[in-house]
């Protein structure tokens, strides 16, 4: 009897891949990942993104200096209507003049230092807890990559190893063909039997041919996940590992991301509740101009004249009445801290409701997989039989190709399990948060 282990431990070769070729653990596979996947390194990308901002607001904080100039040449000197009685004129009659030369320049330097802006306070804070937040999503992205990375991996594995049975199988299936297309020619045997024989090689043929294709889909998308170019040679390690993990416990601590964005958006919208609040109080500046205005006018009684002026003062602003408007934003921040206490609740009844499916899951696949195990040695030990019994004439060509099916179907089911008991434990990290390292 063939044992299972020769089974898994096949080295299924793909389009001519070579032995000798590295082939990548799931490990290796997911450690790739974190580094090339192109999710991955958006995220990073994000909180590259989000430093910057930091550093933006930051900056709000510091001295800001401006610099204008105007230059005009007037065609025609704007006038001013006053009395004429400053110039000696009657009383209660007005007359229009003109004050100013036609060529003005005008240069002003300004310089302004926020003393109190308790909105820029609370930015400040609320550009540190954003970092913590960005950092968070880079976490939650790895998390999903490493997901994925190794439900695909696992398919991959299953899929290699149906085709390692297959092959197996239909090797076994091309000596029956042999052996009775001879008996056949000694007239032992029917020509259908052969024929149903070539039917079988052709099913397994099909299904060899289907799998491979799903092969080279699941490692095509292996690559994408892994950040490897569609152009490059990944070589994938095929053979299942049978030791069976460690059965979740009842005692487990869930460090979910998904939880942390919650807890740290919450912070953030308390950050933005004060940051509308702190719209009611005023802000004072400290200022300073130098300011250079010259006047000039050509012709033969050409003149200049640079008015130098410098000065310095304090600003207040304060927006007494805005039409209710941070009324109207206040409460629209507390309808979205309302809706991050339900998301709360909801992502807490998912995750106790994905732990209690994986262990419910992991526990009956751990059944099923010694259940599946002693089917197949009994299948191999069947169509053994069948064969031996076959080649002695004792049973006809049907009941061979029943026993082949029905090994195909154990050994299908045996690795369908061992791959889901994998799959379970694998949503149990996910639901529990402890997927990767951190």
């Amino acid at each position: 009897m063939q044992t299972i282990r020769w089974y898994l431990s096949a080295l299924f070769a793909l389009g001519g891949t070579l032995a000798s070729a590295q082939s990548y653990s799931l490990e290796q596979l997911i450690n790739k990942a974190l580094t090339n996947n192109y999710s991955v390194q958006t995220a990073r990308l994000d909180e590259v993104k989000t430093e910057a901002q930091i550093a933006e607001v930051k900056a709000n904080a510091r001295p800001q200096v401006s610099l204008a100039g105007d230059y005009r040449r007037y065609i025609k000197i704007p006038g001013q209507v006053i009395p004429a009685s400053a110039f000696g004129g009657p009383e209660g009659a007005y007359t229009a003049v003109a004050f100013g030369l036609p060529y003005n320049l005008s240069t002003t330097v300004q310089a302004t230092q926020q003393l109190f802006n308790q909105s820029l306070l609370i930015a400040t804070k609320a550009a540190k807890a954003s970092r913590d937040l960005s950092a968070l999503q880079t976490q939650k992205t790895k998390e999903d990559v490493a997901y994925n990375v190794s439900a695909t991996y696992y398919n991959l594995q299953t899929t290699a190893q149906q085709i390692a049975f297959l092959r197996t199988n239909l090797a076994s299936t091309e000596r029956l063909i042999r052996i009775t297309d001879l008996r056949r020619q000694n007239q032992l045997v029917q020509g259908i039997d052969v024929d149903r024989l070539q039917v079988s090689k052709l099913s397994s043929q099909t299904q060899i041919e289907s799998l491979q294709s799903t092969y080279i889909q699941l490692l095509n998308n292996l690559k994408y996940l892994t950040g490897t170019p569609q152009t490059d040679s990944l070589f994938v390690a095929t053979a299942i590992e049978e030791t069976i993990p460690v059965a979740p416990s009842n005692e487990y601590t869930i460090n979910r991301t998904d939880l942390q964005l919650i807890d740290q958006q919450k912070i953030i919208n308390s950050l933005q509740q004060q940051n509308i609040k702190a719209g009611f109080t005023p802000t004072v500046s400290a200022y300073g101009v130098a300011n250079s205005s010259v006047y000039a006018i050509g012709g033969d009684n050409s003149y200049i004249k640079n008015l130098p002026g410098y000065w310095v003062g304090l600003q207040l602003n304060w927006s007494v009445f805005d039409g209710l408007a941070r009324k109207a934003r206040l409460s629209q921040n507390r309808i979205d801290t309302q809706k991050l206490d339900v998301q709360n609740r909801q992502i807490r009844e998912s995750i106790s409701m994905d732990i209690a499916n994986a262990r419910n899951k992991f526990l009956v696949e751990q059944t099923n997989l010694s259940t599946n195990r002693g089917q197949v040695a009994l299948a191999e030990k069947v169509y053994t039989q069948t064969q031996l019994q076959f080649k002695e004439g004792t049973v006809d060509i049907t009941e061979v190709v029943q026993a082949e099916t029905a090994l195909r179907d154990a050994q299908n089911n045996y690795l369908t399990t061992l791959v889901n008991l994998r799959t379970a434990e694998l949503d149990w990290k996910r639901a529990t948060g402890s997927l990767i390292n951190r």
